[in-house]
């Protein structure tokens, strides 16, 4: 058996690549040897000592790495982060970072900056085991404890970034020299047989130039497929007693709604060749309140959707403030994703060719990669909807652009 062609293929157009770096340290669990006898990875500054970067792998995220270990790909989360002047540091045995403790841009109410908290690395056993009961493709190989761990208390990523964005590297050790909190810090180790995420392959269908791309029958179809694959994962995972995780805020958003927290949003849904596989489980918990059920369901086809203008459920407001285009078969795909999900949710499998999923991924991946590139778009940029939108409706792409573009990827 050999590596999936197709998935390498697609992982590389979409993905960029980073290093890791090997530390003495354990892993527990089914693999004690994914990177070698009592090795494990981690992305940091090294302090006082140098270490030879070990591999390029693809980045997965902003704390995970994602690669091919004979015939699995794994991901490995919380293991530090890839580049920039907020990665941690390692010195001999251990790590200094950060802890933020009221971020609106994360789901979390307190994150350990690059690596997981206990309670995120539990919730990740929860939410793998459900998920691996259910007949999910996915399987936990192992995870490893720091317990030298010391950081330094910031408010959100806004006052990190503030802080550190000014300063050398003497400067931002110092800091740590004022005092530090010692606690633990755990990373996990996941085979997944894909790192597609629904929401990249969604992001394909706001570019106007994809009617010329693709028949809209196909592309409505394909939408149909993943609102309803997903609705019905949600729905076996919920059948299950659990949560993909969820939490609301005390107060309400500036639209007056309820502030939820969510990792059941397309991001988290995985698209292999056949079929979905949903990710990102530290939030995940037992249901303790039916309501939460159908909160889950409205994020997963609301939040942070490409299809609504922005990624938001409020399009008007993107539209009004002319952050977006007007884009009415966009509208549509919108609408036909919320009625699959639905679908999908009550049961309903939509049954479609193997042979064409695979098609259509290969295609769309292509398609997307020709359209973030006439557009100046960085591939990697997929979380914000609301900048590509804008991008869009500023930017005029002229016929001869676009045919020439076209024609260099064979589409």
């Amino acid at each position: 058996m050999t590596i999936n062609n197709l998935i390498e293929r697609v992982t590389n157009q979409l993905r960029q690549k980073t290093k890791y770096w090997l530390v003495n340290n354990k892993i527990y669990e089914n693999c004690t040897d994914i990177f070698g006898e009592a090795k494990v990875p981690i992305m940091c500054d090294f302090i006082n000592e140098y270490v030879t970067p070990f591999a390029e792998v693809y980045e997965s995220g902003n704390r995970s790495i994602f690669f091919q270990k004979g015939n699995l790909w794994i991901k490995a989360k919380g293991i530090g982060i890839p580049t920039g002047y907020t990665r941690p540091f390692y010195n001999k045995g251990r790590i200094y970072t950060y802890q933020l403790l009221d971020d609106p841009g994360m789901c979390h109410k307190s994150i350990l900056w690059g690596f997981l908290t206990k309670e995120e690395f539990l919730c990740e056993l929860y939410g793998i085991s459900k998920a691996e009961k259910i007949g999910q493709k996915i399987k936990l190989m192992g995870y490893t404890l720091f317990d030298k761990v010391y950081c330094i208390k910031m408010k959100n990523r806004a006052e990190l970034f503030y802080k550190l964005k000014s300063k050398d590297l003497n400067e931002r050790l110092n800091i740590f020299h004022k005092g530090t909190i010692k606690t633990t810090a755990y990373s996990i180790y996941i085979s997944y047989p894909s790192d597609i995420r629904v929401k990249e392959l969604l992001i394909t269908f706001i570019f106007p130039q994809i009617l010329k791309l693709i028949d809209t029958r196909e592309i409505k179809e394909y939408v149909k497929w993943l609102g309803a694959s997903c609705g019905f994962l949600l729905k076996t995972f919920h059948d299950s007693g659990a949560l993909h995780g969820t939490w609301l805020g005390k107060g309400t958003t500036p639209l007056g709604l309820l502030d939820v927290h969510s990792n059941s949003y397309t991001g988290n849904y995985i698209v292999d060749e056949e079929e979905l596989i949903m990710c990102d489980f530290d939030l995940s918990k037992p249901i303790k309140k039916e309501s939460y059920k159908d909160i889950e369901k409205w994020s997963l086809i609301h939040m942070e959707n490409p299809l609504y203008y922005a990624g938001s459920f409020s399009p008007k407001d993107a539209l009004n403030q002319n952050i977006a285009k007007k884009n009415p078969f966009r509208e549509r795909l919108a609408e036909l994703f919320k009625k699959a999900v639905m679908q999908g949710y009550q049961g309903n499998i939509y049954q479609v060719e193997n042979k064409w999923k695979r098609e259509m991924l290969s295609f769309l991946v292509s398609a997307k990669n020709l359209l973030y590139g006439i557009y100046d778009i960085r591939r990697e940029l997929t979380g914000q909807i609301d900048y590509i939108d804008y991008v869009i409706a500023s930017t005029k792409i002229s016929q001869k652009r676009f045919r020439e573009a076209r024609l260099s990827f064979n589409l």
